[in-house]
């Protein structure tokens, strides 16, 4: 699973090339990144009014838009990795979606490491998770994911957030990067997220830009002094930033 958590911290953190922690196999259509960190569900939307009555929440933001892999059947979507192949996808509205791993099998040899099982970390999608006796077999060795950044719960490893600035700046090499109280978006993968995570510090958009035509300045909003990305805009962009014609926004 610490493929698909990489995605989501790409897009909490507005990063770019080389700028995120390494990770393990991802599909393809994800491989590229997106802005902000994670380890548990989103909280709910909606809070209450400022008299303390509850408030009328208005219409649902609009649902972000994502570069996915395009598609005619869920063979389109297949990669050579066991977890992400023909069987783990659907093909949905000409766009693949990840539907989840089959079983401990696929993950042990996807990951090369037979402590990856196939379980739901809470997501509502089952995914490769690393099994774990202690949070210490969790950690990547990077400052803001070794162990104090880690729960072992039910034998499953969770992401529990960064704990300071300087883990951030340290794990992507960056005075940039900062640890804020921000979760990331719904991601067509099932990543877990985590209330604290490393995310690009700004002062507007151009500071989010990471120089790929999907993640570039048009794609973030600057909130409190943190990226926060706001989706695909268009075909071209995903294509483009993927290096892949197939490639589109959904």
């Amino acid at each position: 699973m610490r493929a698909l958590f990489v995605f989501g911290a790409c897009l909490l953190c507005a990063c770019g090339g080389d700028s995120r922690p390494g990770g393990d196999g991802a599909p393809a259509s994800m491989d590229s990144g997106v802005g902000r960190d994670g380890a548990r569900p989103p909280l709910p939307d909606g809070a209450p009014a400022p008299d303390g009555a509850p408030g009328d929440a208005g219409p649902p933001p609009p649902e972000l838009r994502f570069c996915q892999l395009g598609c005619g059947s869920v063979a389109d979507c297949a990669t050579a990795s066991p977890a992400f192949d023909a069987d783990n996808y659907a093909c949905e509205d000409g766009a693949c979606r990840y539907t989840g791993c089959v079983d401990d099998g696929e993950c042990g040899a996807t990951f090369m490491d037979d402590r990856y099982v196939c379980r739901d970390p809470g997501t509502g999608t089952r995914s490769c998770v690393q099994g774990c006796a202690s949070a210490s077999d969790c950690g990547t060795g990077t400052p803001a994911f070794d162990a104090d950044n880690y729960a072992c719960e039910g034998g499953l490893c969770f992401y529990t957030g960064c704990r300071t600035d300087a883990e951030c700046e340290a794990t992507f090499m960056s005075s940039a990067y900062g640890c804020f109280a921000v979760e990331p978006p719904a991601t067509p993968l099932p990543v877990p997220t985590a209330e604290r995570n490393c995310v690009r510090r700004c002062a507007s958009p151009p500071d989010c830009d990471s120089g790929s035509p999907a993640f570039d300045a048009d794609n973030y909003a600057c909130e409190d002094g943190s990226c926060r990305y706001l989706g695909c805009n268009g075909d071209g962009e995903c294509a483009a930033s993927l290096m892949r014609s197939d490639a589109v926004c959904r």
